[in-house]
């Protein structure tokens, strides 16, 4: 299955504080999803994903949990409930997906709750981002293109 959406790249944006994690989530992308993804933002901060979400719309969010400042779930709520940040509507029901060493059963409740849609292990294993990109998109918008 093709991660394309029927019209265009899927635009994904990146959150971690960790510039090794973030160099690394970039490469996995443009090196196994080229085809099909178009980074539109690699970002260090929570506050940072708010403001850029103020300004452009994104297919699918990459989160990191464990940031200072705003962590992931905290983002996430900001995100999801657009009060306090001027989100762009389109962004406010967004696909996120945590990434995360927390992946335990409770903190996988905690990020459905907040309205996370999956959570991604660290380190990373491909078949398993792929598999939470796909699902992702799929319940999204259903307009994930097949080949």
């Amino acid at each position: 299955m093709s991660l394309r959406l029927t019209d265009r790249k899927i635009k994904v944006m990146i959150v971690d504080d960790n510039d090794i994690n973030l160099s690394i989530l970039s490469k996995m992308l443009e090196h196994h999803f080229a085809e099909t993804v178009e980074i539109s933002a690699v970002l260090t901060s929570g506050t940072d994903a708010l403001e850029r979400l103020s300004k452009e719309e994104v297919d699918l969010i990459l989160m990191d949990i464990d940031m200072p400042g705003l962590t992931g779930v905290e983002t996430t709520a900001a995100i999801r409930q657009a009060t306090e940040h001027p989100i762009l509507k389109e962004n406010q029901q967004v696909p996120i997906i945590a990434v995360t060493t927390s992946d335990g059963a409770a903190q996988r409740e905690v990020y459905q709750q907040v309205g996370m849609c999956d959570c991604v292990s660290k380190p990373i294993a491909l078949p398993k981002l792929r598999s939470a990109i796909e699902g992702a998109m799929m319940k999204s918008t259903g307009r994930l293109a097949t080949g």
